[in-house]
């Protein structure tokens, strides 16, 4: 049996409220640079090793590879946008919405989390 997790559209995901849910869902909890990277990673990758698909808006099947996250982070392996989201945005709404080229990078937090039961926004 294969489990779909179903991801926002991608307005959602690049909005400023979406940005501002996910900060303060970071610092809750506590995640560190690494820590953050291994929690996506392992949710992702497992839930793919279990058959698991990741369905964006368009009804299309994110492609997961050993790599995805890297590649989301443009191959950054300090991932300090980690810590800037954080820093910036946990207590304050973000004045602008969040680059196309971040969509990825939002994708798989989205994914993470609502394998985790715990999505960023209520549904």
């Amino acid at each position: 049996m294969t489990n779909f997790i179903y991801l926002a559209d991608d307005t959602t995901l690049l909005g400023r409220a979406y940005k501002h849910a996910l900060a303060k869902r970071l610092e809750e909890d506590n995640l560190s640079r690494m820590g953050g990277f291994i929690f996506v990673m392992s949710h992702i990758l497992d839930h793919h090793d279990a058959d698991g698909k990741i369905i964006n808006e368009h009804g299309a099947a994110i492609h997961i590879h050993p790599d995805i996250v890297e590649e989301a982070y443009g191959w950054g392996v300090h991932f300090s946008w980690h810590t800037e989201i954080r820093r910036e945005f946990a207590n304050r709404m973000p004045t602008r919405r969040s680059q196309n080229k971040h969509l990825l990078r939002f994708q798989l937090w989205d994914a993470a989390y609502k394998i985790n039961e715990r999505p960023i926004l209520a549904e």
